[in-house]
């Protein structure tokens, strides 16, 4: 009987044995002993046996365990973050019951590569020229760090990019908006953005910008329609009607050419070339386009009517001032702040000036008798960005409100301007008193008989109180809702044309309820409200403007 024991009792020592070789520690068990982690993160299931009640746990944040206890049969899943270095970091997820370990599970998870670049496109490819709404770009961009973007070229705008690196997927993805300048030369050109890692200034990626080349503008009549072409183009006219690109240059609307006989015809080589030009209704934000330079033969250009005039900042292209031929400019309601270095090239030839309804801040510099000797008319009416009726809150505006007198010397200048025929300064934000002159001073003369020979008046009232000379040839002057006070200066209330002004509305009416920028009432103190005391003086007008306020031509 006693060996028939021992039998079985051997087969049941060698059953636990066995048993023992399969448990990893004390009747726990595991399906993997480590975890490898992307940067990205992600969730892992871990299949536990064990016959004791055991609890996981982790001693960093970016571990979660769930369930983090059981018993028997049971799968874990274990969810790790995306981590936020660049290097590999490690923990252990340890696995224990009653304060006894039963087993420890390894946790690597790599680092991300510092990484930012473009996904949609490396290479960028742009026209050379387009609408202003058009001109841009955006640019995808993928990042595992924070970055900043270089540029190697001025025609290129970057504009701010928002990156969040918080807890989460890595790499995230942002979007890197770019405007663009428009080619005007006849030769393609290369930038290069390259995107470098805040941190360190590492170089990550770079992106490849290639512009289309300008077409070539020949000085010639195809070359001249081109020019027109584009120039039409990069305003964003929309009147279609004044410019057909199916019909000869001849019958464009926008434009005259000149022809064989022609008065003034510069050379034979003129004939057939742009004479006038005239665009009018359209919306850009950019300076004037440089192939205006082109057109050589031009002797009158007018560019009138800008979409939202007073909220744009535009500078003519120096490329205008070198115009041999121009007469005649208007650039109106388009919204310049300023005129070019070389605008007075264009004195020699320059008749009539029309700068109205922009957004000078100041009367420009450039503009007087001795740049301008042939000028007749000169229009600087209408520039205001705002509409304020208290000068004094003008500081407040970033970009100014309008055209100020700067001190009132550049007014004088103007005032000075003998040979003018027209000048119209109404609505802008000339204020302080009107210059006075004294005979003698500033080159300022008095006027003599011999000044009213041709006209056959009887203005001896003027030569015998030595009336000074000022703005004697102009027919037309405005300077009426402005913000001038004090008053009426003698040269002025006597002027031997002020009545061919009609100066109740367009010489006394200032801003209504204005107040200037030392804080005074707007208006003039001493006013007429009559003209008998102007016919005392000049009673030989009386019969020619008694009783009709309108010009009598002679």
């Amino acid at each position: 009987m006693k060996r028939l024991l021992i039998i079985p009792m051997l087969a049941m020592l060698l059953s636990i044995a066995c048993q023992s070789d399969n448990t990893t520690i004390e009747g726990f068990e595991s399906n993997t002993t480590d975890i490898k982690a992307a940067a990205h993160g992600g969730e892992y299931r871990i299949k536990i046996r064990s016959d004791k009640e055991w609890t996981a746990q982790s001693d960093v944040p970016w571990i979660m365990i769930s369930p983090a206890n059981g018993r028997g049969d049971v799968e874990c899943v274990v969810k790790i973050d995306s981590t936020l270095v660049g290097e590999l970091r490690t923990t252990n997820i340890r696995f224990s019951a009653q304060g006894m370990i039963l087993n420890e599970l390894a946790v690597a998870q790599e680092g991300y590569a510092p990484m930012a670049k473009a996904t949609n496109s490396e290479t960028i490819e742009l026209k050379a020229s387009a609408a202003r709404q058009d001109r841009h770009f955006d640019l995808e961009i993928e990042a595992t760090v924070e970055f900043y973007v270089e540029s190697d070229c001025d025609w290129l705008t970057i504009h701010d990019h928002s990156l969040t690196l918080d807890r989460g997927a890595r790499p995230r993805k942002t979007t890197l908006g770019v405007d663009w300048q428009m080619n005007s030369v006849p030769e393609s050109r290369k930038a290069t953005l390259t995107l470098h890692s805040k941190s360190g200034g590492e170089l990550l990626s770079t992106i490849s910008i290639k512009q289309a080349a300008a077409p070539l503008i020949t000085d010639d009549r195809r070359g001249d329609s081109l020019a027109v072409v584009t120039i039409y183009e990069k305003l964003n006219c929309w009147a279609e009607s004044t410019l057909s690109t199916t019909e000869n240059m001849s019958r464009w609307e926008c434009l005259r050419l000149w022809e064989r006989g022609d008065k003034g015809l510069p050379s034979q080589e003129a004939i057939g070339r742009v004479r006038d030009l005239d665009f009018s209704y359209f919306n850009t934000e950019d300076d004037l386009p440089m192939e205006l330079g082109c057109l050589r033969y031009l002797e009158t250009l007018s560019i009138y009517g800008n979409v939202n005039t007073m909220l744009k900042d535009i500078r003519i292209c120096p490329e205008l001032a070198e115009l041999e031929y121009l007469k005649d400019l208007r650039i109106a309601a388009f919204g310049l702040v300023e005129l070019p270095a070389n605008f007075a090239n264009l004195g020699d030839t320059l008749e009539t000036l029309d700068l109205n309804s922009n957004n000078f801040t100041e009367i420009p510099a450039v503009l007087t008798k001795e740049n301008f000797p042939h000028l007749k008319s000169l229009n600087l009416s209408s520039n205001r960005r705002h509409i304020i009726d208290k000068l004094q809150g003008a500081a407040a505006y970033e970009k100014g409100v309008g055209m100020c007198d700067n001190g009132g010397e550049r007014l004088k200048q103007l005032l000075l301007w003998d040979t003018l025929e027209e000048l119209l300064l109404s609505y802008n934000y000339l204020d302080g008193t009107l210059p006075d002159f004294r005979v003698g001073e500033d080159g300022v003369r008095a006027y003599q008989k011999s000044d009213f020979a041709e006209r056959g008046d009887s203005l001896n009232w003027a030569v015998e109180r030595s009336l000074p000379r000022i703005l004697p040839n102009v027919r037309r002057l405005m300077i009426n809702l402005n913000f001038f006070t004090g008053s009426v200066p003698e040269w002025l209330l006597y002027h031997p044309r002020l009545l061919e002004w009609t100066p109740e509305n367009l010489i006394y009416v200032q801003q209504e309820r204005g107040y200037d920028s030392n804080g005074r009432v707007v208006g003039f103190d001493d006013a007429p409200t009559s003209r008998e005391y102007y016919f005392e003086a000049y009673p030989m007008l009386r019969g020619r403007f008694e009783f009709n306020d309108e010009i009598v031509e002679e």
